[in-house]
């Protein structure tokens, strides 16, 4: 499978289509979501799920890019994110970086922004490596 079909198949996931998360490809892959009335909490700021599912896809997708082709799969173990500003309604992007890649595990940065490219949140992930069971080939 290529990175195009990687895509493909994790962008028609129900959760991306309930959540309307679009994957745009790049050098790097990002996440980028039109945050609504539907993605806030009581405070009318976004859910903090909401920015957690993105920058939880946009690491784990850079992660999985790099093991398309070698039959493995990176699913995540631990996700930690630092909430820096509040999220508005707008369009808000993840972007993401891996920074390990071992044959077990993976570490990964992340950054969400607005569209006026002010950092709203930021997240280190680690990812357990396993063999593909046939769900991305």
């Amino acid at each position: 499978m290529d990175v195009q079909r990687l895509a493909e198949k994790v962008g028609s996931a129900p959760w991306y289509r309930l959540l309307g998360m679009e994957i745009e490809l790049g050098e790097t892959i990002s996440i980028v979501l039109q945050v609504q009335e539907k993605h806030l909490q009581a405070l009318g700021i976004a859910h903090g799920g909401v920015i957690a599912s993105l920058l939880d896809s946009a690491i784990g997708l850079n992660i999985n890019k790099e093991l398309v082709g070698k039959k493995k799969v990176a699913v995540t173990s631990q996700l930690n994110v630092h909430y820096l500003k509040p999220v508005l309604p707008g369009k808000i992007r993840a972007t993401a970086k891996p920074l390990y890649i071992g044959s077990k595990v993976a570490v990964g940065f992340g950054e969400l922004k607005d569209e006026k490219g002010e950092v709203l949140a930021v997240a280190t992930a680690t990812f357990y490596i396993r063999e593909d069971s046939g769900v991305f080939q």
